[in-house]
């Protein structure tokens, strides 16, 4: 007993030696290569049954369009500039055709028929309006059909505005109180020393004239346009637009803009979840941009919900105190209201507070 005890620990003594050795020659050894790391591929997705392709009918039809885009390249402002798209029906089928869709009213495209037997060809006329303003123009259309491959197909149209007339400036400041409203002189000069003439010259509300000779054709034309302070005061902003007669120019246009005599500080009330017959008070102020003393000579309200119950100074501008009284309403309750408050000023323009609000749901 005693000598198998002792061999049991000899042979465990003998794998101990060896483990030791191992793992000092483990530790002592040059580091081996990292081995290359494995590709993992990722879990394959669940299997889902997709339907079956729908496979083209031979007999199908085919629309065959010789182009999908236009460039009419350098074109005149606001001119009326045509093209045609060709196409056929390289199928078996009778090849039927929807109206042609535009994306605006400038670009107008017009199919004579609906139906094209096999092998028969067609257009797409298309007429463009250019715009008045220079740079580069794309619109599109869409041609739909019973082509089950190409059911719908985009088409361009591609242009460049190019100006010939231009005035100078095209932009102004102008000033209620400022005599003729701060207004320059208007250079208008064609780029191609062609000759022409002024046609017409208009504004918002006429409040910007000008005289001119219709007769007068020349290269440069000088205008002197006169203001209506008292119209600018109610139409601050806008365009004026003159007409000319080059042959690839028909109207140039220059934008205004004059600081209003007065402005309300906040010009529109929103209520919002109110109550019918609840009282709401807002504060609006009368702010004088030119530095004038001013005064109020009337206020009206338009459906009677508003009612200005106070007044007060700041320097030259005035305070209002506004009370807000939406309507008792009997069956049926409408949802929402409105109103205005029209605040006239003594020797000046009328300034109108609108006011809109909701109903709290019960």
């Amino acid at each position: 007993m005693k000598r198998a005890f002792q061999l049991v620990l000899g042979i465990a003594a003998v794998y101990g030696i060896v483990f030791t050795v191992g793992c000092r020659q483990e530790l002592i050894l040059p580091a081996k290569p990292a081995p290359a790391t494995e590709k993992i591929s990722p879990p394959a997705p669940q299997s889902v049954e997709q339907p079956a392709a729908k496979p083209v009918d031979k007999d199908a039809p085919s629309i065959k369009l010789e182009k999908l885009e236009h460039d009419f390249g350098a074109v005149g402002p606001d001119t009326s500039n045509k093209c045609q798209f060709k196409f056929s029906n390289a199928g078996k089928g009778v090849l039927k055709m929807e109206p042609v869709q535009s994306t605006c009213g400038c670009t107008v495209p017009e199919l004579k028929k609906k139906d094209y037997a096999p092998g028969e060809s067609g257009v797409i006329d298309v007429t463009f309006r250019s715009p008045s303003s220079g740079g580069t123009v794309t619109k599109h259309l869409y041609v739909i059909s019973n082509d089950p491959v190409a059911p719908r197909v985009e088409l361009a149209i591609k242009a460049t505005v190019e100006i010939k007339v231009v005035v100078e400036p095209n932009r102004i400041e102008l000033a209620i109180n400022k005599e003729n409203g701060g207004m320059a002189s208007l250079k208008v000069k064609s780029l191609d020393n062609a000759p022409f003439a002024i046609t017409s010259f208009s504004s918002p509300g006429q409040s910007i004239t000008c005289k001119f000779d219709p007769a007068d054709k020349k290269t440069e034309h000088i205008l002197k346009p006169t203001v209506d302070v008292s119209k600018l005061q109610e139409i601050n902003t806008g365009i004026i637009q003159i007409g000319v007669d080059h042959p690839q120019t028909k109207e140039v246009v220059v934008g205004f803009n004059a600081l209003a005599m007065f402005e309300l500080r906040p010009s529109r009330i929103i209520l919002q979840n109110t109550e019918p017959g609840a009282v709401t008070k807002r504060e609006v102020w009368i702010v004088s941009n030119y530095e004038q003393p001013f005064e109020i000579e009337s206020i009206t309200s338009r459906n009677g919900y508003m009612k200005v119950v106070s007044q007060k100074k700041d320097d030259l501008n005035i305070g209002l105190t506004i009370e807000i009284t939406p309507p008792i309403q009997k069956e049926p309750v409408r949802r929402y209201i409105t109103d205005e408050l029209n605040i006239k000023i003594k020797n000046g323009p009328t300034l109108t507070v609108r006011c809109s609000g909701w109903f709290k749901l019960k």
